[in-house]
């Protein structure tokens, strides 16, 4: 067995003291062992969070490509699987301009945004909008869902108007 002498830290190669063999604090020791068992914390960190909400009554929407569940789906899809939330809507026929978090999560940010009063910021940014005519428009087409549903609500609307 070959036995090896070490005059640094194997982490932040700081010079080891006296009786210090790899490691020259408590804290580089634990990083290393965090980042060997880095996917299984993050594992058991997410399901425990997943069952507390569950356990709550919360729901959570479920992402389609990798089957986890999560309160912020857009927010995973860009992250995780490196594609916008209206790319991931369209790929899986979803409405495109429905959100991907539960209704309650909506609601407690709506709570927040009046709290804090952000709304106000929607006022301030309306000269920023588009307007009809302008050349960024059309650069989406809608989803054959939202499609589907704006001809149900026309001919709804076309049989209540005779």
């Amino acid at each position: 067995m070959k036995i090896e002498i070490r005059t640094h830290c194997k982490v932040c190669g700081t010079k080891l003291g006296y009786r210090q063999r790899t490691f020259c604090s408590k804290t580089c020791r634990e990083s290393i062992y965090y980042q060997r068992y880095k996917e299984r914390i993050t594992e058991w960190t997410r399901n425990r969070l997943q069952e507390k909400l569950k356990a709550s009554g919360k729901e959570l929407v479920q992402c389609l490509i990798c089957g986890r569940w999560y309160i912020q789906l857009g927010n995973h899809v860009v992250q995780v699987h490196k594609m916008s939330a209206r790319e991931y809507r369209e790929e899986f026929n979803l409405e495109v301009k429905r959100g991907t978090t539960p209704a309650w999560f909506r609601k407690l940010k709506g709570d927040i945004a009046l709290e804090n009063e952000t709304y106000k910021n929607l006022k301030a940014g309306k000269k920023f909008r588009f307007k009809k005519g302008d050349l960024g428009l059309g650069k989406y087409k809608r989803s054959p869902v939202t499609m589907e549903r704006l001809k149900t609500l026309h001919t709804f609307n076309k049989k209540s108007n005779n």
